[in-house]
């Protein structure tokens, strides 16, 4: 009489014992192709960063000056420096009639020269990849503020200011006095903390007025770009005048909120979460902070073209004396 053969194969148990240990791998596995894929997307945020810095030193080799910060509500360094990004025909689109909505063609409306206007919104709507850090998933959609729907693109990337607020001016804090001590760019129309005149709106930084050295000042960061839907957050809209640059006021990723001029630009919706944390609040002062998603820091570049990371840990009084372009201040390379 003929054995019966028995069958090979997994039993239960041991089918059970594989799927466990392909769980515990792929649990072990899984942080580090995050961490990888973290570090491509950083990687590539120093790269647009550095695009950016060699496209100042371009635009300054060309006009003689680093672009402006601000013309308000007209156009801002993005602008600016789109020729010197391999974005010629986007800048050719833009019209700069007028001064800061100034001297306009009689019968014609400022509000066709703003970001949004009738004139311009195919530039400012237009999504630029250099202007956008791949870590930061809340920058794809357009904003919508205002009841018209402004469908104006948000950017990651931010100007420096200098070290006191986005108008330049003194500011007191907690009894302790900042005197604003230049940066890279400027606020063109606000600007009143150098002694400019009413109608001197035209300055821009140059490489001889950066005192404090290319390597010591930094020139841009980044900033996380707010969520428009269902309310209003502004941070990040750079192509409006307020939203273009970061402060030195505020160290990066700080807990504490940015602050806005205007409650309608900070106008988040706290029961959906949908903001970033630490929300915005409003003061006069108008400032945002430098925030990355980026664990531990955010990247800067520097007037001289390089790129480093910047620690959230960095001190209050080095954070400060990089954000100056004129405030005279030793810093020492290891102590950021």
């Amino acid at each position: 009489m003929d054995t019966p053969r028995r069958r090979s194969g997994f039993t239960l148990i041991e089918l059970l014992v594989v799927i466990a240990i392909i769980a515990v791998l792929i649990a072990l596995l899984l942080p580090a192709v995050q961490a990888a894929r973290e570090a491509a997307r950083r990687s590539q945020c120093v790269n647009n960063l550095k695009q950016l810095g060699l496209g100042v030193h371009n635009y300054e080799s060309s006009n003689g000056s680093f672009p402006p910060g601000s013309r308000a509500n007209y156009g801002t360094w993005l602008v600016f420096l789109l020729p010197n990004i391999e974005q010629q025909a986007l800048y050719n689109a833009y019209n700069h009639y007028g001064n800061d909505g100034a001297n306009m063609m009689p019968g014609t409306s400022e509000g066709l020269f703003r970001y949004n206007g009738a004139v311009n919104i195919t530039v400012t709507s237009t999504r630029v990849n250099a202007y956008l850090c791949p870590s930061d998933g809340g920058n794809t959609s357009l904003n919508t503020y205002g009841a018209l729907g402004m469908l104006v693109t948000s950017q990651n990337y931010v100007g420096n200011f200098g070290n006191t607020n986005k108008n330049q001016e003194t500011i007191t804090d907690n009894g302790v006095t900042y005197y604003f001590r230049d940066a890279p760019f400027y606020n063109i129309r606000g600007n009143r903390a150098s002694g400019l005149a009413a109608g001197n709106l035209a300055r821009t930084a140059t490489i001889a007025s950066i005192d404090d050295g290319l390597s010591n000042t930094m020139l841009f960061s980044e900033v996380i770009v707010g969520q428009s839907k269902p309310k209003n957050d502004l941070r990040g809209f750079s192509h409006w005048g307020g939203g273009c640059g970061f402060s030195g006021f505020l160290t990066p990723n700080t807990s504490k909120p940015d602050w806005l001029s205007n409650a309608g630009y900070c106008n988040y919706d706290p029961t959906t979460g949908n903001t970033i944390n630490p929300p915005c609040t409003v003061t006069t002062r108008d400032m945002f902070a430098a925030r990355s998603k980026h664990p531990g820091g955010v990247n800067v570049a520097f007037c001289d073209g390089s790129v480093k990371f910047i620690k959230n840990s960095i001190s209050f009084p080095t954070y400060q004396a990089l954000s100056t372009a004129r405030g005279g201040e030793v810093v020492s390379s290891d102590s950021y």
